[in-house]
């Protein structure tokens, strides 16, 4: 039996969809996927087939805060639940995708002798996976650089895992999707607007600044994540601006319709992005919710001329509409952008990995 763990956004949880998806076609079926209950992981265990073991999960901070006290008990108790979890079971090896809620299975694998195999989708590790780290057999990496940061450790560039609904994109698709919402001009670009799994509350507000100031000449299909619609909209838009809560089977499609994509720069995004050959502005989230990692991949893909990047203070509708409209403008820098972000794609990421897994069961 393979055990998963990792969880909490899209992120997480989307590559080990991908990894699953493969071991399925070379005929491994027996999964348990260990994740925070009440997760969104655990929505999408139940979705793909896969068993899922619900533990307690604390978030890892590295500052003080009152709640790392609540939050240890909560790890704790997370610990032992994996523990009596993977008793239970015969597993031959934990893959895990990190996240707070990884930790606690990693460790009570490795007590088990359970081979831990762990994937680092960001150029810089967070926490939990340096955490993680230390009780793994393999470190799987999406870039070159982050090897730096595991010296002590096995690791294995590996790219990280894309959907099948990606790869399977079709623009074509794509557009007869978005045509049964607006009626489409071929002449006219398609702009995708992105917030991460969860949205976006910065983007959100830019996007809206933006089509209630300015009169598009493109299309805006803006993703604005669960619960997050906005009525307000000029009428003058109306007919270019669409906004969808989550896009889920169609994504793939509508990726690969689109001329243009506005992103958080997490590395599950960059990792699609890049894989459809798309130009992208990307929009990491701030040191203020994060720990600066979507600036480290959004500004290393910025230094290899494969995106453009707009820092999420400088962010509101006119400097975003301004940076559209200059990179419509030049096609062939666009061009240029989308095909050295594809020559940055590792493109079997989920083979790769599968391979390494199997290689522990044999």
């Amino acid at each position: 039996m393979i055990a998963i763990t990792g969880g909490g956004t899209g992120g997480h949880i989307f590559p080990i969809v991908a990894v699953v998806q493969e071991l399925r076609e070379r005929g491994f079926n027996d999964f348990i996927w260990i994740g925070q209950k009440g997760g969104k992981e655990e929505g999408w265990a139940k979705r793909i087939g896969v068993s899922f073991k619900g533990i307690p999960s604390g978030k890892l901070r590295r500052y003080f805060s009152l709640k790392n006290f609540l939050d240890l008990f909560k790890i704790f108790a997370g610990f032992i639940k994996s523990l009596l979890i993977l008793r239970r079971y015969n597993i031959d090896i934990l893959f895990s995708k990190g996240g707070f809620v990884s930790v606690p299975p990693v460790i009570a694998a490795r007590i088990y002798g359970i081979p831990v195999a762990t994937h680092e989708s960001d150029i810089t590790p967070g926490l939990a996976n340096r955490i993680n780290s230390k009780f793994s057999k393999i470190i799987f990496l999406s870039f070159e650089e982050t090897k730096r940061y595991f010296k002590n450790c096995r690791t294995s560039l590996t790219g990280n895992p894309i959907r099948s609904i990606i790869r399977n994109g079709n623009a074509d698709k794509g557009k007869r999707f978005l045509s049964s919402f607006l009626d489409l001009d071929e002449k006219l670009p398609l702009i995708l607007v992105l917030g991460g799994s969860l949205g976006a509350k910065s983007i959100n507000k830019a996007i809206w600044d933006m089509v209630n100031k300015h009169e598009l000449d493109f299309y805006l299909i803006h993703q604005c994540g669960s619960g997050n619609m906005n009525n307000n909209i000029s009428n003058t838009n109306r007919k270019k601006y669409l906004q969808i809560e989550f896009i889920e089977e169609e994504m793939g499609d509508v990726l690969n319709a689109s001329n243009l994509i506005v992103s958080r720069a997490g590395a599950g995004a960059i990792y699609e992005i890049g894989y459809a050959e798309k130009p992208a502005i990307f929009i990491p989230l701030p040191l203020s919710g994060s720990r600066g990692e979507q600036i480290k991949n959004a500004y290393y893909l910025k230094k290899m001329n494969a995106a453009e990047v707009l820092d999420d203070e400088k962010l509101n509708g006119d400097v975003l509409y301004k940076m559209i409209k200059n990179l419509l403008s030049n096609p062939g820098l666009m061009n240029k952008m989308a095909y050295n972000f594809k020559s940055l794609i590792i493109e079997d990421a989920e083979k790769r990995i599968a391979d390494e897994i199997v290689s522990f069961i044999k």
